[in-house]
């Protein structure tokens, strides 16, 4: 196993993450330090010329970034596994935990609170990202009365959104993504969680189906392709539904914001908005009234 590293200055650390989120999913991960001026990407990959090919398939043609910035390290499997979990560690909003798969004989969950179980594999999601956070707070935030209410988590990534939808108590649940790593690793977490009720499919948002609505969507995936799907995605709100989009810098938070606005305005829908930041991503709500 090879651990690839480059030292990346504070600068570029935000154009680093946009493309590390657009690209996901991936082996990279990103450790940064506000008191630091240089920050750490890392990965690990069978060779170093994976390593490289990852590296500029995400960054070479899309960044100031070279893959000449990298160096290369042997390790053991063993160390491998170990620095792949420390960077994924229980945590919690209010009663819900999200725990890894490794620590669930070791981290306790109070009484009457709930759990979801995560083996995150190479999928995007385990709560350390920003807009992972902010999705599932406004899951949580907006619970509505579940028990007849349909959710679908558009760009399912890990299955972390969907799954825990069906442990707040939404009956009717799908997610979809356009990675089959993605779908494989989302099945697998509703497996270690025994969630039956949650339909997990290979498909794009190019190309949702516009004949069945939804209670509750959310799509985490960036702000360009929002705006591009921003038609399909309305068009499967039910009557009284909310929206929630993330995968958007705080930069881009008012320009997607004007654009759905525009097009609920045009089909003569009304809904209420807000949004919400956390550092430099943000996430807007649309709620029918």
């Amino acid at each position: 196993m090879i651990k690839a590293t480059a030292k990346i200055s504070s600068t570029f650390i935000l154009e680093v993450e946009h493309y590390l989120f657009e690209f996901a999913p991936h082996n990279w991960v990103l450790h940064t330090d506000p008191k630091e001026i240089t920050n750490e990407l890392t990965g690990f990959f069978e060779s170093t010329s994976a390593a490289k090919k990852s590296f500029e398939e995400i960054f070479d043609n899309n960044t100031s970034l070279q893959s000449d910035v990298l160096s290369f390290d042997t390790i053991h499997d063993e160390d491998w596994k170990n620095s792949y979990k420390k960077h994924f560690k229980p945590w919690n909003i209010d009663t819900f935990h999200w725990v890894p798969i490794w620590d669930e004989s070791t981290y306790i969950i109070p009484n009457n609170h709930k759990r979801l179980l995560l083996d995150p594999g190479m999928a995007f999601g385990t709560g350390n990202h920003e807009t992972t956070k902010l999705c599932l707070q406004s899951i949580i935030d907006n619970q509505k009365k579940t028990d007849d209410y349909s959710f679908i988590d558009v760009g399912c990534g890990s299955g972390i959104l969907a799954l825990t939808a069906s442990l707040i108590g939404y009956k009717y649940i799908d997610g979809m993504d356009s990675d089959s790593d993605s779908i494989k690793v989302s099945n697998k977490n509703a497996k270690l969680n025994n969630i039956k009720n949650v339909i997990f499919e290979l498909e794009s948002l190019e190309n949702i189906s516009q004949g069945k609505k939804y209670d509750f969507v959310i799509a985490n995936i960036q702000a360009d392709i929002l705006k591009k799907n921003s038609e399909k995605l309305i068009n499967i709100m039910s009557s009284e539904a909310t929206l929630v989009l993330s995968g958007i810098l705080v930069t881009e938070l008012s320009d997607v914001e004007n654009h759905y606005i525009k097009i609920f305005e045009e089909k003569l829908l009304k809904v209420n908005t807000n949004s919400k930041t956390l550092n430099d991503w943000g996430v807007l709500e649309f709620h029918s009234i």
